[in-house]
This record gives structure tokens, C-alpha cells and sequence, in this order.
């Protein structure tokens, strides 16, 4: 039976297990040598002995996440106990909260972000369209992302998050993440940025159907998409577009033209660029949007710890960027998990 990393402890013993089974994924999903590799790319590496040193720092924030809504110190306790267990740390002086603070100001969000792009599943690289530099990870091999006639399918969702009132005037963030359509991982992400959904474009090729959940159509992203190939897909409650159709198809859709960019309005609340019935009959692709993960899991990936988890917590720009990383890397680390759980199981009920 697959490890099972969220079953709540129910006394001492069971807390300090779920506790380091919780840092062991941490570790095996980020070992040693990837988040090194992260924190030299961004001239975090020590140059003196400390206390805290980047490594401990970057799977500190990883345990906040973890390990949300806990105090820093109850985190810090827990982290060092499940690295002790892991041979990655030996006793030794405790820090204090405000050498947290200091060592996490140190470490910036740069590690975190890195961190998060190197191991994230391929997809393209940034801003390219071409096939991604070769990553520290690669996938299992028994990953293989969804496709519908060719095209990968990935999930666009939009998700706001409580921030820090001490952080912002704005008392929630506005977080878009890009997911992968079979593990829900999220590949790539942006928050409080104009134009999001066309900037995540930058991580998905032209043979892609992204089925975007949640936002109505944004004509950006629709006139992004038509121009590099990739077809976009809207799932609506209902299509809601103030216009009369430009032209039936004979399969019942029919075509709009909203700002001058051609869109296809399907029955049941579908809207998308691909305009040709031939090549994207209503009924397959009404089946192959439905299978992509629900949108609700970006915000699962924001909560990391479920719905106890506290709101974002940090008072900087940088310091919400850091605690942002750490929350999807911490998702992305427990829908590999299952992912693998599920692989190893095979049919077994229950295993995704």
C-alpha cells in the first residue's frame, strides 16, 4: 500500500512519522544536489559557515509550506527532525525567529524560482516554442501527458490567494498557473502581472490545446494563441458572449468574432480557436476538456497544507514570491508522488 502523505497523526509518534515522511518526499522530490545547483545559479553559495545556509533555508520554506499554518519555530523543529532521520543534519544549536527571518532575507526568492522551473515537467522553453533545455529532472518514464489528436493538453487556471495586509494594499494576489493535463503538476506560473494567460504561452508549444478554466475568453490570449498554432479552449458555466453569430457550422457551433479575433461557441459552455469542425469535432473536444484536472487544484496548490493552511504570511514582495515557489513546489512534490503511487499500484482503487 503507497505511503500516504497527508493522513492526519493521532499522538507523538505518529506526528514525528508524518513528519519525516513528509521531509523524505521533500528530499527525494529536491535532493541535495538540485537545490545546490539552484542556489549557485543564483550566487546564494556561502562563502563562510552559518547557521542556516541556503540548502537548510530553501527546505525551510519548503516545510512552510508543508507544514502550513505551523510557527516558524515549530517548523524549523519539525524540518530538522525529518532531515536528522534522512542523515542530512546533526544536532546542534537552535536558531532563533529572528535568524530565521534574517536567513530567509538572505536566501531571496531567486533559489526558489529556479528551483521550481528546473524541475518542473518539460514542456518548451521559455519564450521559444522550441523543445526545453535538458532539465536537472527529467519525468518517470511512465509519464506521458494527455493528448487529443495530437495536441498535449495542459490546463490554464486563475487563483486568488490572502496575502500579508503588511505586504500590499491589494489583500489578495491574483495567481495564473499553467498545469500539466495528466499529473495536475504546475508547470509555470505568474501572479499580479498584466496579461498573464498570454505570457504562460511561453511554456507550451503550438501543437497544445490549453482548456483554460475559470477567466472568459481574453481576446490576448486567443489572438496569442492563433498566431504561434496553439488552439485554446474556454470552459464556461455558460457562453456568455454578447454577439450574434457571424456563421452556423454544420455541427451546430457557430462562429463570433469578438474585437476581430474569430472564436467558435460550442453547446454546454465551450468556447475556443480551433474553428474548424473537421479538424476538432464539438463532441470530442467537449470529452477531451473534461478530462484535463479540475482548475481547482491550482488552488490546492496555494493552500499546499489543505484547507487549514494560514494565508501568505511574508511582508515583502520578495519574501511573497519565496513563500509562492515554496507552495508550488511543495503541490508539485505530492501530485509527482501519487502520481508514481498510482503507477506502481496500477489498477488499484483509489490510488489517484
Amino acid at each position: 500500500m503507497p505511503l500516504s502523505y497527508d493522513t492526519a497523526p493521532t499522538g507523538p509518534d505518529d506526528r514525528g512519522d508524518a513528519d519525516a515522511a513528509v521531509v523524505d518526499l521533500l528530499v527525494r522530490t529536491y535532493p541535495p544536489e538540485l537545490v545546490d545547483a539552484a542556489i549557485a545559479a543564483c550566487g546564494r553559495t556561502e562563502r563562510r559557515r552559518r547557521l542556516l545556509p541556503a540548502r537548510r533555508m530553501v527546505y525551510f520554506v519548503l516545510a512552510m509550506a508543508a507544514f502550513s499554518p505551523a510557527p516558524y519555530l515549530d517548523v524549523m523543529r519539525r524540518l530538522e527532525s525529518g532531515l536528522r532521520r534522512a542523515g542530512l543534519s546533526q544536532p546542534g544549536p537552535s536558531a532563533g525567529k529572528a535568524a530565521i527571518f534574517q536567513a530567509r532575507e538572505r536566501l531571496g526568492s531567486g533559489p526558489l524560482e529556479v528551483l521550481f522551473r528546473d524541475s518542473a515537467l518539460p514542456g518548451t522553453e521559455a519564450g521559444t516554442g522550441e523543445a526545453p533545455a535538458p532539465r536537472h529532472w527529467s519525468a518517470p518514464p511512465h509519464h506521458s501527458a494527455p493528448h487529443w489528436r495530437g495536441r498535449t493538453l495542459h490546463l490554464l487556471a486563475e487563483q486568488r490567494t490572502a496575502a500579508s495586509r503588511h505586504t500590499s494594499p491589494t489583500p489578495r494576489l491574483t495567481v495564473t498557473g499553467l498545469l500539466d493535463g495528466g499529473t495536475g503538476e504546475v508547470v509555470d506560473a505568474v501572479w499580479d502581472a498584466s496579461g498573464a494567460p498570454a505570457t504562460l504561452l511561453r511554456s507550451v508549444g503550438p501543437d497544445t490545446l490549453l482548456v483554460v478554466q475559470g477567466p472568459a475568453p481574453d481576446h490576448a490570449l486567443a489572438a496569442a494563441a492563433a498566431a504561434r498554432g496553439t488552439g485554446v479552449a474556454w470552459r464556461l458555466p455558460t457562453a456568455r458572449l454578447p454577439l450574434q453569430p457571424e456563421r452556423r457550422l454544420e455541427d451546430g457551433s457557430f462562429l463570433v468574432r469578438p474585437r476581430g479575433v474569430p472564436l467558435r461557441v460550442i453547446g454546454a459552455g465551450l468556447v475556443t480557436t480551433l474553428l474548424d469542425p473537421s479538424l476538432a469535432p464539438a463532441d470530442e473536444l467537449l470529452a477531451a476538456t473534461d478530462a484535463v484536472p479540475d482548475g481547482r487544484l491550482l488552488g490546492a496548490a496555494l493552500l499546499a497544507a489543505g484547507p487549514d493552511a494560514a494565508p501568505l504570511t511574508s511582508r515583502t514582495a520578495e519574501g511573497v514570491d519565496q513563500e509562492l515557489y515554496g507552495r508550488l513546489l511543495v503541490h508539485n512534490a505530492r501530485r509527482r508522488a501519487a502520481d508514481l503511487a498510482a503507477f506502481a499500484c496500477g489498477p488499484c482503487p483509489g490510488a489517484r
